[in-house]
């Protein structure tokens, strides 16, 4: 994907279908979320009850930028999936926000982004921390090893509430170290622990599995049992291959259990070298068998796997790959060895006593190519039989509201059918080249016979030095060529292609029951028939005697419904916010007001004016004098929650400070209601910007500045950039500006740009220099002249409306420098302090500096004394402790 396609990163939900005809029909996916990531990777969220769609089980994505001049070359998105071995290919059209996928001209699926700022953010939700470091605990579980695991009453009693944690018998205590362990990462995630064995896991079933309020924890525990069996079928399947290779290193090296002696060259003994070829060719044959399992296994069950897993999987395949590529190494250059030293008359030796065994493989080849042809044919009937029996039976059923599965799937299958009728095609081409073979090859006189495969093995036997060099090239450069995602891409696409053969060769066992017999016979393997079975290929009772299988008795049932619709998200991941059970009850937990331990002291101060009568001259004379009314707010909470989702909020706990000892912590410069707001999104990972106005967005990203919520901040960067305009982008450039914010600044600077006339108002002057400074060369360096400004730094020409119209943006900025002070001269959690406490303040930061040095910023060490209320003491105590 070219760098200018990062538009279409982000998760996607279509919000609704359009057919043909151009009318909007209910076809049951609408709601479906799909996250398209910089991995390239495409991930569904679907609902149990929407209808299978073929693109669900894609997992890869591609986007052909096109001509954006050309209408003619509009960019489309491509997924890469299981349904059919096809690739889905959408034509894309991306406007703001807003996506259009059309296929095929038959519909349109509409999709709009889910932004950063939206409440369903992803992001995972845990209280991991609180777990592994042990703050604020009031319970202690203890392992049968005696071991002790500090615990919250508040969080196990949020993850597990069916549990008496109050009874005097502690829940879990008792269990082994491993499992208490892992239980408890589950109560405080919703997650397994990454790195867990196998045996844990079943020991956690048996210890819990039918404990209440366990289910659950059990449930997962079951489902990474069955994908860690999953993972170890594979790779002992690839295992099984690799032994393959082997063998027939061994065959031909006379090592192996079968191997004839090679005192003399294997070639100079025809009768040998035959009988090894063969042998070998039985071996291939068996790990053909065990590849093709390999493929309908990872098609069939990948939906049973995480994200991690799959990719897992295919990592390990991918490290296969040397090994392979070296035993293929490894047997070429015995067949050079074996070759190197055959005389010519030991070549037409050998050419001569293969002629017969050559003349009963071309019988037996023609004989099984005329097979598959037919059953071919006879595929293709049924599969165009197939399709008109289901658009009769939908006829009649009258499902008018299925328009994108009808025109979907109807696409879909004729792009099958010419699939198969291509592979048909250039079945009956090579049928066609072997029959002729055959003939030209009968027609031969025994000698030209002999002369004929003489000559085929020179050839053959000068190009094996060929192949061994770029064979060492290919090993030298393997990741070089095939990347990560070149190869992700080829092994998922591969993997469909085979398991989309296969459910054709399944859904027409019957017809194909006399090829499959006649493989078996000719393989006269236990293992080739025993994966034939595995696979469905074969029942039981036309299973060869003697022959065992070993696979997963589900891998035995033939599946040809590949949808996925109920996908496991990641087991050692926690999950997201959104979703989260533990999130959802934290809030609650928060809007009862129940078990608190903290208290947030919002102190609000008001100025107000009175006017008085001044008789001290002997005349009333009114004059205002100001005065300030506190307003003081109280909000609980609990200590354990707001130290494990917010650092700042852990350290101040946790510091030796006045916030630690009185568990209240003194909040200024905001409301009440956006404390609340912030409060809740620390309770639950979810916070709802798009209800707030510009100003309260300001307050709640600078509340994330100022406790370090950077999660929060970026959330109110991406929604301040919808409320930019020219009556407030100076304003969010000055916020952006004190509080860091890149994003946001790097949007008001191009929004200058494409508005120049915005610099030409009086509240441009009021922003700081360096500032304007920015302002004036990045317009400049766009090739737009900078305003014209006279001594005063005022402009030569101001209109009245520029004037009017920005004084409320002027009030916001007002807004912005006393809301948001220096850190030089505010604390965030204490007042500004008074004129009177200046002596004191530079006394205590003398003395900060003469301990710490002077390469730590004035205003970390201002919001230190600030916050000891200027005793070097403290103050000391609370800089070494954050």
């Amino acid at each position: 994907m070219a760098a200018e396609d990062t538009s279409y990163y982000g998760t996607w939900k279509i919000v609704e279908c359009v057919s043909l005809a151009g009318t909007v029909e209910t076809t049951g996916i609408e709601g479906t979320e799909f996250q398209l990531d910089e991995s390239y990777d495409v991930s569904w969220k679907v609902s149990e009850d929407a209808e299978p769609m073929p693109f669900f089980n894609c997992e890869t994505y591609e986007v052909s930028p096109g001509n954006g001049g050309d209408p003619g070359n509009p960019a489309t998105l491509k997924f890469f999936g299981t349904f059919a071995g096809h690739v889905i290919e959408f034509r894309v059209e991306v406007a703001d926000d807003l996506m259009l996928l059309t296929y095929e001209r038959c519909c349109m699926l509409q999709c709009q982004r889910i932004s950063a700022s939206d409440p369903r953010d992803d992001i995972p939700f845990s209280f991991l921390g609180a777990l592994e470091e042990g703050y604020f605990a009031d319970l202690v579980i203890r392992a049968d090893t005696g071991k002790e695991f500090k615990a919250h009453s508040i969080i196990l009693c949020l993850s597990a509430p069916d549990v008496e944690w109050s009874s005097s018998a502690m829940p879990l205590s008792g269990l082994s170290e491993d499992v208490l362990q892992t239980a408890l990462y589950y109560l405080y995630t919703e997650c397994l622990p990454r790195g867990m064995l196998e045996s844990t896991a079943k020991a956690c079933v048996k210890a819990l599995g039918k404990s209440e309020g366990f289910s659950r924890f059990t449930d997962l525990c079951e489902t990474f049992l069955q994908n860690t069996a999953l993972k170890q079928q594979i790779i002992s399947l690839v295992t099984d291959m690799h032994t393959c290779g082997d063998r027939i290193i061994e065959l031909f090296s006379g090592k192996g259990e079968n191997a004839v002696g090679m005192e003399d060259c294997l070639m100079s003994n025809p009768a040998k070298f035959c009988y090894m070829v063969k042998q070998g060719l039985r071996e291939g044959a068996v790990a053909c068998a065990k590849l093709l399992i390999v493929c309908d296994l990872f098609s069939r069950r990948k939906g049973e796997l995480s994200r991690e897993e799959r990719h897992e999987i295919i990592k390990y395949a991918k490290s296969r790959l040397p090994v392979f590529m070296n035993q293929l190494h490894k047997f070429l250059e015995l067949c050079r060895q074996h070759s190197a030293s055959l005389t010519v008359l030991q070549r037409q030796d050998l050419a001569a006593y293969l002629v017969p065994e050559l003349e009963t493989s071309l019988d037996t080849v023609s004989k099984f190519a005329v097979g598959s042809k037919a059953a071919l044919e006879q595929v293709i009937d049924s599969s165009s039989e197939k399709e008109k029996q289901e658009k009769g039976e939908k006829h009649r059923k009258g499902h008018v509201s299925d328009v994108l599965g009808k025109t979907l799937k109807n696409a879909l299958h004729v792009r099958e059918l010419k699939k198969l009728k291509s592979v048909h095609d250039r079945t009956t081409a090579s049928f066609m080249h072997l029959m002729q073979k055959k003939e030209n090859f009968a027609l031969m006189t025994e000698g030209e016979k002999i002369r004929s495969v003489c000559k085929n093995l020179e050839q053959l036997i000068d190009e094996v030095p060929l192949f061994l060099t770029r064979i060492e090239e290919l090993i030298s450069t393997l990741d070089e060529k095939v990347t990560w995602r070149e190869w992700k891409y080829l092994f998922k696409l591969g993997t469909s292609k085979i398991a989309w053969g296969l459910s054709k060769v399944l859904t027409n066992k019957q017809s194909l029951k006399s090829l499959i017999n006649q493989a078996c016979d000719i393989v006269s393997r236990d293992q080739f028939t025993a994966s034939l079975v595995s696979v469905g290929l074969l029942s039981q009772d036309q299973k060869s005697d003697g022959a065992t299988s070993q696979m997963n008795p589900k891998s035995m049932q033939p599946q040809t419904n590949y949808a996925q619709l109920s996908s496991v998200e990641s087991l050692c991941i926690s999950p997201y916010a959104r979703d989260s059970v533990l999130a959802k009850r934290a809030v609650e937990l928060l809007q009862k007001k129940e078990k608190t331990d903290v208290v947030f002291e919002i102190i609000l101060v008001h100025d107000i004016g009175d006017v008085v009568i001044d008789h001290t001259t002997g005349e009333a004379i009114q004059r205002a004098e100001t005065e300030r009314e506190v307003e003081i707010h109280h909000i609980h909470a609990h200590c354990v929650i707001i130290a494990a989702r917010c650092n700042w909020f852990r350290r101040a706990l946790m510091s030796g400070m006045r916030e630690s000892i009185d568990k209240k912590i003194t909040v200024h410069d905001t409301n009440p209601e956006l404390f609340q707001l912030f409060l809740e999104y620390l309770y639950s990972g979810q916070i709802d910007t798009n209800e707030l106005s510009t100003e309260q967005l300001a307050d709640v990203m600078a509340l994330a500045d100022r406790y370090e919520m950077d999660c929060v901040k970026s959330l109110c960067e991406q929604s301040l950039k919808h409320h930019m305009d020219e009556q407030t982008v100076l304003y969010l450039l000055s916020l952006a500006d004190q509080l860091h914010a890149k994003t946001l600044k790097e949007s008001t600077l191009n929004y200058l740009v494409d508005h120049p006339s915005v610099i030409d108002s009086e509240v441009f002057d009021d922003l700081p220099e360096h500032l304007q400074t920015e302002v004036e060369e990045v317009v400049s360096w766009r090739g737009l002249e900078p305003r014209s400004r006279n001594l005063s730094g005022h402009s030569h020409t101001e209109t009245p409306s520029s004037v009017s119209s920005m004084s409320e943006v002027e009030e916001l900025l007002n807004n912005v420098q006393l809301d948001q002070p220096d850190l030089s001269t505010s604390s965030s959690s204490d007042d500004l302090p008074c004129v009177e406490d200046s002596v004191q303040l530079e006394a205590c930061l003398d003395a900060l500096r003469h301990i710490v040095g002077d390469s730590v910023p004035r205003g970390e060490l201002v919001r230190v004394a600030l916050a000891a209320d200027y005793d070097i003491n403290r103050a000391l105590n609370f800089f070494f402790s954050s």
